[in-house]
């Protein structure tokens, strides 16, 4: 009877020692467990963090895309409606259009870690994935070939200049009569202009789309992980003062085009909530003008740009949009 009772109390102390160390263990396990997962986030969280800075960078290789297709998109018009002389052409400075062109190149380093480490990514932030991969995957898929596709046509229009008799002197920076000549006169050159900014244009709205998806995709990233940190100014297509919005409310009237067949006569800027529409007055639709500089607004996903300018000699304010259009105020 004595051995049955040391048996079992044996036995229970046995299955209690048991029980601690499968609890110790189950307790080390969920400590590992959260530490690992705690890891994980931190590790996810830089990531996108990197990710952020990654568009930040993006943000001015899109601005100087914006920039520089302004300034093509007005010589290409001038050129293609005769408003270039001799003249212009012999002065210091004179650029041409169709031998240098500007690619939009995405960073991916943040993209690039998160997929490496996409096993890792926490639930809470699964919701991000779809966006980051549109943004990454497709629209720089798409972005790739216009690239490309300007790259090879400026290529092959240096090229072929080296055709014509006065190539030696454009290399030396001597621009003879047969050389202005067709700048101002051949329609070769003019289809050249026409071909290269339909290229150009297709990369400015792959831009100004990229634009648009990377700076929401910021904002919910700086929300998701509940960051602090300032968000900088570029990262924004909004304008906070609306002031200034004011004065381009109006009625402009068509005043140059080579489309008259398309474009309205007259067109209505408005301001609603803080935001400027486009209405074209004989159409049923608005287009929200999203912001770029106190100046310059562009519309998501489509190759038009609008300027309000208030020529210094006048008081009028010209509204210029895109290519081969002008409108002025009434």
């Amino acid at each position: 009877m004595i051995k049955e009772n040391r048996t079992s109390k044996y036995l229970l102390y046995a299955i209690g020692e048991i029980i601690l160390v499968v609890i110790g263990i189950l307790i080390a396990l969920s400590i590992n467990n959260w530490n690992q997962q705690k890891n994980n986030d931190a590790k996810i969280t830089s990531i996108l963090k990197e990710i952020q800075n990654d568009i930040v960078t993006d943000l001015k290789a899109s601005n100087r895309i914006f920039d520089y297709h302004v300034r093509t998109d007005s010589i290409s018009k001038a050129f293609l409606n005769n408003k270039y002389t001799a003249e212009d052409i012999k002065k210091s400075g004179f650029y041409r259009i169709g031998y240098n062109y500007r690619d939009f190149k995405i960073v991916t380093n943040g993209f690039d870690n998160l997929k490496g480490n996409i096993d890792n990514v926490p639930e809470k932030y699964a919701d991000l994935l779809p966006e980051i991969k549109d943004l990454y995957v497709t629209l720089k898929t798409n972005i790739d070939v216009a690239n490309d596709k300007i790259r090879s046509t400026v290529y092959k229009n240096i090229d072929d200049e080296s055709n014509f008799d006065w190539y030696q002197d454009e290399l030396k920076g001597i621009k003879n009569d047969a050389q202005i000549d067709y700048y101002l006169n051949d329609k070769n050159y003019k289809n050249l202009v026409g071909n290269y900014m339909s290229y150009r244009i297709n990369i400015f709205a792959l831009s100004n789309q990229y634009r648009v998806k990377t700076i929401d995709l910021y904002l919910k990233i700086q929300e998701v992980i509940g960051s602090t940190d300032d968000i900088p100014d570029s990262v924004s297509y909004t304008y906070k003062d609306t002031t200034f919005s004011k004065n381009y409310v109006g009625t402009y009237k068509l005043k140059e085009t080579i489309n008259t067949d398309i474009w309205d006569e007259t067109v209505n800027i408005t301001l609603k909530d803080g935001q400027l529409e486009f209405e074209p007055s004989e159409s049923n639709f608005q287009i929200n003008l999203l912001y770029y500089d106190k100046n310059t607004f562009f519309i998501d996903s489509y190759n038009a740009f609008f300027v309000f300018d208030r020529p210094k000699k006048t008081s009028f304010i010209s509204l210029v949009v895109s290519t081969f259009l002008r409108f002025t105020r009434k």
